[in-house]
């Protein structure tokens, strides 16, 4: 015979880093046949700065002149004088976290209650900004959009 309910409570919690991602910088030059007609011709920049470029982050990068802190290759030079992965976009931090709670309400029945919280800090995360010199959304690393807090809640019955 069943007298009482049982309950368990699970908590899982998961915290996601990443460094950076790498940002590759590029002039895009006019079209020519084959894919660069779809895409242009991508070709690495001079830098025109002697700042180190690669401990800033992007909005002090900005703020230090963006766009015109690079110029456009000449015709006598194949590849500009920026290094390889100079620039990398903001770190990503996430905090996921969830509660599991079963409880027994018969001898073969149980209800399941959970809840699932995905960035539950709320921070922003950016996604990765837009590399080519010349566009007008150059470095708008706030043009992109890595998602906001989430809250998922579930119910089960189980028999």
């Amino acid at each position: 015979k069943f007298n009482r309910s049982t309950t368990f409570t699970f908590v899982t919690a998961t915290k996601t880093l990443q460094i950076a991602e790498v940002l590759y910088l590029r002039w895009f030059a006019g079209s020519q046949s084959g894919i660069d007609g779809l895409v242009g011709t991508a070709i690495r920049p001079n830098l025109n700065t002697n700042l180190n470029l690669s401990s800033m982050t992007i909005p002090e990068i900005l703020a230090a002149g963006g766009r015109s802190l690079f110029s456009q290759v000449t015709a006598a030079q194949r590849v500009g004088n920026v290094g390889r992965n100079t620039l990398r976009a903001q770190r990503l931090r996430l905090v996921d976290f969830g509660i599991i709670k079963n409880t027994r309400i018969a001898e073969n029945v149980r209800i399941q209650v959970r809840a699932d919280m995905f960035n539950v800090l709320n921070h922003r995360n950016f996604g990765v900004p837009e590399g080519r010199i010349n566009a007008p959304n150059f470095l708008d690393q706030w043009g992109t959009n890595g998602g906001n807090r989430r809250i998922v809640l579930g119910a089960r019955l189980v028999f």
